[in-house]
Order: C-alpha cells, then structure tokens, then sequence
C-alpha cells in the first residue's frame, strides 16, 4: 500500500517555525525518494499546521487526503512534530484527524504515526553531541511543558539520559527556579538546553530571560545551546519514522 505523507506541526504567527518546517519537508522528500525508488512511485509529502493557519487542520488534511486519491494512492501517514505526549498530540490532533476522515470517507485511510518526541533514545543522542560540544558544570533541560497527566514525563526521562535538570516554560518547576536552585547549590557555569524542534518567539524569549538571569547572579556563566533545528541527524529520524509501518 502506498502512502503519502503529512508533517503537522504546531504553527506560529513568526515566519521561522513554518520556514524551517518546509525546508525539513523539501529534505525529506529528496531522502524518501532515495529509499522508495526505483520499488514505487515517487512519494507525495506535505506539511500542515494545527495552529495559526486559516484552514483547520482537519479542513488541511481533507484537501491533501482528496489528492492523495487523485494519485491513485489510498493512505495519508500524518506524522506530529511535536516533542511532548501533550493535548495537541492525545487530543487535538486525532480530532482534527477523525473529522477529515468522516469528510473523506473510506476511500483513503487516514493513519496518525507515533509523534517526533517518542523516539527518545534518537533524540539523546543528538541532544548529547549538543552539550558536550559546550563546556559548562551542569545542564538544563528546557521544554515547553505540558499540563496534561503524564505529558512530561518523556522530558523527565530525556533529562535523566542527559544528566541534566528537568525545567519547563509554561509549568513548574520553571527554569528561573531551577537556576537559582544551582547557583545556590554553588553552580557557576550553567548551561540551557532548549527542548524545541525550531527556533522562533519562544526561544528567543528563552534567551532574554537567559540574559537576565545572567545580570541577575553575576558570577554565573549561563550559556544557551540551539534547539533541534533542520540538520542531518533529524531528518534521518523522521525519515525513519515515515518509512516504519
């Protein structure tokens, strides 16, 4: 049976989360090529957003599931770009997802992949090359965070591979807090691990307050690492994921 394939990503009204996203997109779909070809026909691959776009999510992938079938192909993978096993991921997204299939009906099937932040060990790994190339005594995991039951627990765990202390943007413990725990705990260089998959308002407001952090304990090193980015190592991970049945 072959697929096409759909990249859901949270959206932002900044332009660098979607620019990132196509670009991802456009490295994948040379990579999927190399790996389908010359078995099957050239792969479709498409990106859509779950927020700040002026379609519904549902309504985006009806439209890409209607010319998946125009193709003669009978099955849209949707693979979620998300690091958390949060509400979007549990909720929003199968949601959306059922709507578009009672719009489609049975003639393609809609199939919602694991999401980008189950592949832990994979993500540890990058996430490991990342802090070592940077030298300080102790690390912060940075995420989003998430409100739901068990929704950063995969944070926890990644931290604990990492050696690193577990902070969250949105929810406690907050990396304020957690800074001020290890320059008490007697901490100088400290370094900030930001657990997202693109640059854009969120990481940059990271960095401010990084800054001010800094003013505020003078004789604290605090460096902030990038987060996940386009490079190599992710696209060989979603590319992976894509081709997993």
């Amino acid at each position: 049976m072959y697929s096409t394939y759909l990249l859901v990503s949270h959206g932002s009204h900044d332009p660098r989360p979607q620019q990132a996203l196509e670009q991802l997109a456009e490295r994948l779909k040379d990579r999927i090529n190399l790996r389908l070809l010359p078995s099957s026909p050239s792969p479709v691959l498409a990106t859509a957003t779950l927020e700040c776009s002026p379609v519904p999510l549902y309504q985006q992938i009806q439209q890409f599931a209607e010319y998946t079938r125009t193709l003669g192909l009978n099955r849209v993978e949707i693979l979620p770009l998300f690091l958390l096993p949060g509400v979007h991921v549990k909720e929003d997204i199968p949601q959306e997802v059922e709507l578009a299939q009672n719009a489609v009906g049975s003639e393609v099937q809609l199939k919602i992949k694991p999401y980008l932040g189950s592949q832990l060990s994979r993500l540890a790994t990058e996430l490991t090359y990342q802090i070592t190339s940077i030298s300080c005594d102790v690390w912060i995991l940075l995420s989003h965070g998430s409100r739901r039951h068990d929704g950063n627990q995969p944070v926890e765990e990644l931290a604990s591979r990492l050696g690193a202390i577990p902070a969250y943007w949105f929810t406690s413990p907050s990396l304020e807090s957690q800074v001020e725990a290890l320059v008490q705990s007697g901490y100088r260089k400290i370094g900030i691990l930001p657990y997202f998959i693109f640059a854009g308002e969120t990481t940059d407001a990271i960095a401010r307050l990084s800054e001010q952090l800094g003013k505020k304990f003078p004789p604290v090193k605090i460096q902030v690492a990038e987060p996940l980015g386009v490079n190599d190592a992710l696209v060989d991970l979603v590319v992976d994921m894509l081709m997993e049945n």
